[in-house]
């Protein structure tokens, strides 16, 4: 209605002094354009004289220079919008890449602490490692006798509170080691003592048994020479011969249920051995378990969170970029950049009716 008021030659002073206003304002345009429109209907063109040939030539001269005076307005006011916008853009960089090192900054404690928790958690898992390494008769990956596996683990091989959360699984896992290597060291020198023992068995057994065979050679010898002047005396001997050799036979087989009787107890302690071994193993698998469960829950809860702060980084990042596109947009339609910014805000926040930003 205010533009329907203005009289032709003002709406003309109007576009020529501001030629972007018939780029920001629908209605001054529109009549503008009426007017312009108007001027070339009314004119009526005589094609026999050059001098209205010219007037022709110049009422398109004059409408080709209005549209040009309006386009380079409108080139300047694209010039000056994207020299805004590229500034914004250029502080917006500065920005993120501040804020971004500012932010490794702030977290940089956090992210040192991380590394020495992980070097320290990997020492005590290798510190547990070198004690069931020694409980298995290793040293270094090399395998030791029971001794110096025993020095290693009694003397050696300390635990203190510096494992941490580690520390009793260290104590289980040496006291374990412990119990391994000294049953294995028993059971060991158990069937050391059972062998030196049967040799000797052993060796009474033969010497008994050439001591026999020498004493009824001789007898039978004897009886070879005296068989005939001593014929009766003989059946008397040979009688005695067999009593005896009744009696080495017997004393033989109790010899013999004597070595079965110490194989059978050497296989007891060895079976009863290979059972606390089995023991020892299967706790320490537990706690071993027990742990590596628990590692895999705390990485799992470390994981999980840095997956949600990923999530709100990239969902903040993706809300800045609409709403930037949103303000840019404003701008280009012709509001200055805080009006711009205010109007979007006020989008976002609801406090504008039936008008909303899809992100």
């Amino acid at each position: 209605m205010l533009h329907e008021q203005i009289k032709p030659a003002d709406i003309v002073a109007t576009v020529e002094a501001n030629p972007v206003s018939v780029l920001t304002d629908e209605t001054l345009y529109s009549t503008f354009y009426n007017h312009v429109k108007s001027e070339v209907e009314a004119f009526e063109p005589n094609l026999a004289t050059a001098s209205s040939r010219k007037e022709i030539a110049s009422l398109a001269y004059k409408v080709t220079r209005t549209k040009t005076a309006i386009d380079n307005a409108g080139k300047k006011l694209n010039e000056d919008a994207r020299a805004k916008i590229n500034a914004v853009d250029a502080q917006r960089r500065k920005v993120r890449e501040d804020f971004d090192a500012l932010a490794e900054l702030a977290r940089k404690p956090l992210t040192d602490w991380e590394k020495q928790e992980e070097a320290r958690v990997e020492y005590c898992k290798s510190f547990i490692r070198a004690i069931e390494d020694c409980g298995n008769g290793l040293i270094g990956g090399e395998s030791y006798p029971f001794p110096i596996l025993l020095r290693e683990l009694e003397e050696k091989i300390v635990i203190t509170s510096e494992l941490g959360e580690f520390e009793d699984q260290a104590r289980v896992a040496h006291r374990i080691a412990l119990e391994k290597v000294k049953a294995a060291y028993e059971a060991h020198m158990k069937a050391e003592a059972d062998r030196i023992e049967l040799e000797k068995l052993r060796a009474e057994a033969e010497e008994r048994q050439r001591a026999e065979n020498a004493r009824i050679e001789k007898e039978r010898l004897a009886k070879e020479a005296a068989e005939r002047e001593r014929a009766e005396k003989e059946r008397q001997a040979k009688a005695e011969a067999e009593y005896k050799a009744n009696v080495a036979r017997a004393a033989e087989e109790a010899r013999l249920a004597e070595i079965a009787k110490a194989k059978a107890e050497q296989e007891r302690v060895e079976r009863e051995a290979a059972a606390k071994i089995a023991a020892a193993e299967a706790e320490a698998r537990a706690v071993k378990e027990k742990a590596e469960r628990e590692e895999r829950e705390r990485q799992e809860a470390i994981e999980r969170t840095k997956r949600e702060e990923a999530a709100r980084q990239a969902d903040r990042e993706h809300r800045g970029k609409i709403m930037g596109e949103a303000k840019a947009a404003l701008i280009e339609a012709g509001a200055d950049e805080e009006v711009a910014k205010k109007i979007v805000l006020a989008i976002v926040a609801g406090e504008i009716p039936h008008v909303t930003l899809r992100f």
